[in-house]
């Protein structure tokens, strides 16, 4: 209430203004709020505020930009090697195909036949006990005969 009578009650000071002389002031001293009058608008406007609002949503947005372009091209080059892959194990199965088809024991059979090699007609056993090793070679007569370029 003391503050209210003081900023009521005109105060008669004397107070130097710049060009030197005195001036009487009828104003309290004291005051609460600060003056907001449509003069002092300047300082309450807020343009500064939406200009920085409206500079981080841009900003933001442009970085939301720029982080989906790195998905998506990171998106297509994996895309990219997932077909690179299936076609390298379409070709490693291709080759693993061939190379079954190529150990098969017929296949092996004819390989050899057209070399000009022979099937073997009877099983000979070998004999490691060195009391069974004859002192003189043996000529077998009856073993087929293995022809080079028949």
């Amino acid at each position: 209430m003391a503050l209210a009578q003081i900023q009521s009650l005109p105060l008669e000071q004397e107070q130097p203004i710049r060009s030197g002389g005195l001036a009487k002031q009828t104003r309290a001293a004291l005051r609460l709020v600060p003056d907001f009058s449509v003069e002092n608008s300047a300082a309450v406007s807020n343009r500064g505020f939406m200009g920085i609002l409206i500079g981080v949503f841009v900003a933001g947005l442009l970085a939301l930009l720029c982080i989906n372009t790195a998905l998506t091209s990171g998106a297509f080059t994996l895309e990219n090697m997932k077909l690179e892959l299936a076609a390298v194990n379409d070709q490693r199965d291709a080759v693993l195909n061939q190379v079954a088809t190529h150990s098969s024991p017929d296949f092996l059979a004819k390989a050899a036949t057209k070399l000009g090699m022979q099937p073997q007609t009877g099983i000979n056993f070998l004999n490691l006990n060195p009391a069974a090793v004859p002192t003189t070679p043996r000529i077998n007569s009856k073993a087929p005969s293995v022809g080079v370029g028949k």
